[in-house]
């Protein structure tokens, strides 16, 4: 398990880079094969493929502590999933593209409301910026709910890419 506290604490890229090795052993209880959702991801060739309870489950999980401007003032939270990175790997999306290739794309991120959120691959590949931006499956250490994943980016002061129930990412 790896924390983090974004922008603010000493030591945020080793924490990012530790992230992506550390292994998916996290005291929280995981979700179920029931209760885990799937998730939809469209492949720069058009190909889709669907990660299920038990891919998401295996991928490392990253504990992030978010805090956040809204208009009802600031707000804080502790947020826990894989990143956004291992997902796309896991789904095959970075096959025989080297790192300078994946500069080029987004990954659109859409909420089953119709929210979108951008983000570059650039911005989280560990080649390059290394974010640490997360799928969370919990929030202050409870389970989103049935069939619910939230894009955590760090740094994103009023988290407008925060994209809740999250259904499909695309490759672009």
């Amino acid at each position: 398990m790896v924390r983090s506290k974004g922008f603010r604490r000493k030591g945020y890229w080793a924490q990012a880079a530790l992230a992506v090795i550390v292994l998916a052993n996290v005291s929280a209880p995981r979700l179920s094969g029931a209760e885990a959702p799937a998730l939809t991801i469209t492949l720069l060739d058009g190909k889709s493929i669907t990660l299920g309870a038990a891919e998401i489950e295996k991928l490392p999980h990253m504990v992030d502590d978010v805090s956040f401007a809204t208009e009802h003032g600031p707000q804080h939270a502790v947020f826990d999933g894989p990143l956004l990175w291992a997902v796309l790997d896991q789904s095959g999306a970075f096959a025989g593209m080297r790192p300078r290739q994946q500069i080029g794309h987004v990954a659109i991120v859409t909420g089953r409301d119709g929210y979108q959120a951008d983000i570059a691959l650039g911005e989280i590949s560990p080649e390059f910026e290394g974010k640490p931006v997360i799928l969370a499956e919990r929030k202050d250490g409870a389970a989103l709910g049935e069939g619910h994943l939230r894009l955590i980016v760090p740094g994103d002061r009023h988290g407008g890419r925060d994209v809740q129930n999250v259904v499909s990412i695309t490759l672009r």
